[in-house]
């Protein structure tokens, strides 16, 4: 099976189970607002039924800047409220990939609540032993391997002539840093796929059968997951793109900036559940 094939079977399964978007999209806007409520409380208090309100834009330096100095005295609780929302939705994460993964693998399996929910359960602390393995892997390709490219590139840098060499090599370094960021991600992801596919309850057995499969087709798989990477980066400029064309302070372009951020949010949904499809359509259509 090519790349091109994985992923076009890849969209048929998420056009065959457009439920499992419904499912994510509800249940991520119900964490989002149950974790946003405290901030959207101080901003309808601040900005609500003012003139300034109907101007400012989602992240106004100046408006930004006053809350900060007039709240400085709850920054703490504030802060603290951030970071234990970033931890619940990691955790939140985690649990969700088990119910994208076990009804996607499951080509004839119904998408509703109940066997969704339970997919989450059943996978949920192996993937987040996986995540963990991940943690690992991130530590030493990006603060092991770039580190060593960081002190060969650096007398290159210190003794340049010119500032392009410099900017040239740190934007090599930073090309170099996302790609090993690629890679593991994709190891991370067919592993995943090889604990639900292959039904493997030990995490360190599904990493070798994910390596074992990258070991044999290790730059097509790459291929795939690059270019389902680019629809993600490609899909982001035309977001930006048309949402930075809506910003006038009238009714309709409020509206229609409202559901176009809509539309994206359930772009990107769909592009999570692809990479998952496609990659899964790669590793079953080539036994390793």
């Amino acid at each position: 099976m090519s790349i091109i094939q994985a992923i076009v079977k890849g969209m048929g399964t998420t056009v065959r189970k457009p439920r499992l978007l419904v499912i994510l999209y509800v249940v991520n806007a119900l964490f989002a607002v149950a974790v946003a409520a405290p901030f959207l409380l101080i901003v309808q208090r601040e900005l609500g039924h003012s003139f300034f309100g109907s101007n400012v834009r989602p992240l106004d330096i100046m408006w930004i800047g006053e809350a900060v100095l007039k709240y400085e005295e709850a920054l703490p609780a504030l802060l603290g409220a951030v970071i234990v929302g970033a931890a619940l939705y990691l955790v939140f994460h985690i649990f969700l990939n088990g119910g994208i993964v076990g009804r996607l693998l499951d080509r004839e399996g119904p998408t509703t609540l109940e066997p969704f929910f339970a997919d989450c359960g059943r996978y949920f602390w192996r993937f987040v032993r996986i995540f963990l393995l991940s943690c690992v892997f991130l530590f030493l390709s990006l603060g092991i391997v770039m580190r060593l490219v960081s002190g060969l590139f650096r007398p290159a840098m210190e003794s340049a002539a010119t500032e392009w060499l410099p900017l040239i090599l740190s934007n090599v370094h930073l090309l170099l840093a996302l790609l090993l960021l690629s890679v593991v991600r994709m190891v991370v992801d067919y592993a995943r796929i090889a604990v639900v596919a292959d039904g493997e309850r030990k995490v360190l057995r599904a990493l070798r059968h994910a390596l074992k499969f990258l070991g044999h087709r290790f730059f097509r798989a790459w291929a795939l997951y690059l270019l389902m990477a680019f629809l993600s980066l490609a899909g982001m400029v035309v977001f930006h793109g048309v949402f930075n064309r809506l910003g006038a302070p009238i009714v309709t372009m409020v509206v229609a900036g409202l559901i176009w951020m809509q539309a994206y949010v359930v772009f990107r949904l769909w592009v999570r559940t692809l990479f998952v499809a496609a990659q899964a359509e790669y590793y079953r259509g080539h036994p390793y």
